[in-house]
């Protein structure tokens, strides 16, 4: 049973979802007073904002939900305010060595810093809300900023640019299917609250019914584009592959990840109305597109930054596998994998990011050797692709296997038979990518590399550390992911 919140606990959930917008007005003024200080703002804010996050934990696990102002955290957006910590945190050390990398000067060095504080306090703001009206409202300001941020580095403005306009043409068309579906919500439950629609199913008339029917598939279409699922990716590829690398890094680890969470929201809010002999087969035809497509299209990659674009495609269709059997089983695998591709996938965006720092390239046939000269890179990729792949000791390994034993649970044999072959070929091209890029001889044009412990190396380094500790030790995510799985099914 929820209890009640006293008030002071209440206001957390504002608290966690103004701070980084509070921050990003302060960095015109910090830059002021010293530029130094400036490129510590956005992680300095991500650590504040995972101290009131993780200051919610005590009650999110004993069955209380924080509510605030229309803000409503429920165990399920309190494992995505985790992802979105742990991908901030990271992303922003990782931003002060890449800005000064890429010689990003003034103002748009403070343009950068802000831009991120804002995507970050709109995904907050998405994840903790149960209102559809509210999570359109954040999720939209999340996504125009990103789109402005996709198109940032002036140094190849042409196929940014181009990026960011593919990605603000089909982010136009998911946001007319989302109000689509928003409308069709409230016609037929008279409410855009998603707790309240799961109470209200008995009342429903089948005129309702055939509303919601009609709603969730406007969602499938509009929150789909916003996940990346095939074939509604197509602005996934080139805005991963032509974004600032930490903007590649958050698109894949929370952005992609914020539009399934929405979309299950739905899903299991709406589970007892919709036509589910219907619906659910069109989710697992995109889920097995997603994995098999995003699988074989990563195979065929050169470009560093595109095949793992189309990876985060593949495991895209895992969570949505998963999360699509309506199981309790299911929906911690899909959870746990949420956390896991979050970690590893961020890991490998990083590491890209430094291999193209040092390199100025992202054509991983102009690599070769490079574990001899970038020994912590290399160690993180490995470990990340591993993960990816997943293999032990590495943390995939028990989200794909508890998504393969829900597959089984419900007699889907041909899905689970499909996402097994897909990690099949995940392991070929990171393990052709791996050989490809830290293997073999070293080209003499890259002998004078020497990579240190710095916070372009901090960062993927604790991610894969991580991978491993949640691999050794799978209760460490799956604390978390079960409470998550949890309220999701008790919607049910």
């Amino acid at each position: 049973m929820v209890k009640i919140l006293s008030e002071v606990e209440n206001i957390l959930p504002l608290l966690v979802t103004l701070c980084p917008f509070a921050a990003a007005l302060f960095v015109p003024a910090v830059y002021k007073i010293s530029r130094r200080a400036l490129n510590w703002i956005p992680f300095i804010t991500m650590l504040v904002t995972a101290g009131l996050v993780l200051s919610m934990a005590p009650g999110i696990f004993v069955g209380e939900e924080y509510t605030y102002l229309g803000l409503h955290v429920t165990a399920f957006g309190y494992l995505m305010g985790i992802v979105t910590i742990i991908v901030g945190l990271a992303v922003t050390a990782y931003s002060t060595h890449y800005v000064r990398s890429r010689d990003i000067a003034e103002p748009w060095r403070s343009r950068f810093y802000m831009l991120m504080l804002v995507f970050m306090g709109g995904i907050l703001g998405t994840i903790f809300s149960t209102n559809l009206a509210i999570i359109f409202l954040f999720f939209e300001v999340s996504t125009i900023v990103s789109i402005v941020l996709v198109s940032f580095e002036k140094a190849k403005f042409g196929t940014a640019f181009e990026a960011g306009y593919k990605f603000y043409m089909l982010s136009g068309l998911g946001a007319m299917f989302t109000i689509i579906s928003i409308t069709l919500f409230y016609a037929a439950s008279g409410t855009l609250e998603l707790t309240d629609i799961s109470r209200s199913l008995l009342t429903l008339s089948p005129k309702s019914t055939r509303l919601l029917d009609y709603g969730f598939v406007c969602a499938i279409v509009g929150l789909g584009l916003k996940a990346g699922l095939v074939p509604f990716h197509a602005w996934l590829p080139d805005a991963h592959a032509e974004a600032p690398t930490p903007i590649s890094a958050i698109l894949s680890g929370v952005v992609v990840k914020t539009g399934a969470y929405v979309l299950f929201l739905i899903f299991f809010a709406s589970y007892g109305a919709i036509s589910l002999g219907k619906i659910v087969p069109i989710l697992y035809f995109l889920a097995i597109l997603s994995m098999l497509f995003g699988a074989f299209m990563a195979l065929a990659q050169t470009d560093i930054k595109r095949l793992l674009a189309y990876s985060t495609i593949s495991q895209m269709g895992y969570i949505v596998l998963g999360l699509s059997y309506g199981s309790s089983l299911g929906a911690e695998g899909s959870l746990l994998h949420i956390l896991n591709h979050s970690i590893f996938k961020v890991a490998l965006f990083l590491c890209a990011g430094n291999l193209i720092l040092q390199l100025r390239t992202r054509d991983i046939k102009m690599m070769g050797g490079l574990a001899k000269c970038m020994p912590f890179t290399a160690f993180s990729f490995i470990v990340a692709s591993l993960a990816m792949a997943g293999l032990p000791p590495c943390n995939g390994v028990w989200s794909k296997l508890l998504v393969y034993y829900s597959g089984l649970e419900q007699v889907q044999f041909v899905p689970t038979a499909f996402a097994i072959f897909a990690s099949c070929l995940t392991l070929a091209y990171m393990v052709r990518a791996t050989h490809t890029i830290f293997f073999g001889e070293l080209s003499p044009r890259h002998a004078d590399i020497n990579e240190k412990i710095d916070w372009s190396t901090i960062p993927p380094l604790a991610l894969s550390i991580l991978c491993i500790i949640i691999g050794i030790l799978p209760e460490v995510g799956l604390i978390i992911v079960r409470a998550a799985a949890q309220a999701l099914v008790a919607l049910i």
